[in-house]
């Protein structure tokens, strides 16, 4: 008896290699290098040297609010004096 085997399949299977998106592997190694800057690179402040800093940047923003409210307060008056001599004169 003469073994009998079957037919190749007609399907042909196309097997699908994985493109790599250049612009998705090129954010994600911008990421690991962004990543391994900040872990390994960046000297970071000390907490003291944060305290300090935070406290000239409370006293300095403090002072320039005063200085910007006594300009304003300033340009006011001075308007509603100019304002008020302005209709006193035409009146």
């Amino acid at each position: 008896m003469v073994g009998y085997r079957s037919p190749k399949p007609l399907i042909r299977v196309r097997i699908l290699v994985p493109v790599q998106n250049t612009i998705m592997s090129s954010f994600v190694d911008f990421l690991k290098g962004s990543y391994n800057e900040f872990r390994h690179k960046v000297e970071w402040p000390k907490w003291s040297d944060l305290q300090s800093s935070t406290i000239v940047v409370t006293v300095a923003t403090v002072i320039l609010a005063l200085f910007t409210f006594g300009v304003d307060e300033l340009f006011s008056k001075a308007i509603s004096n100019i304002i008020g001599m302005l209709i006193n004169v035409f009146n």
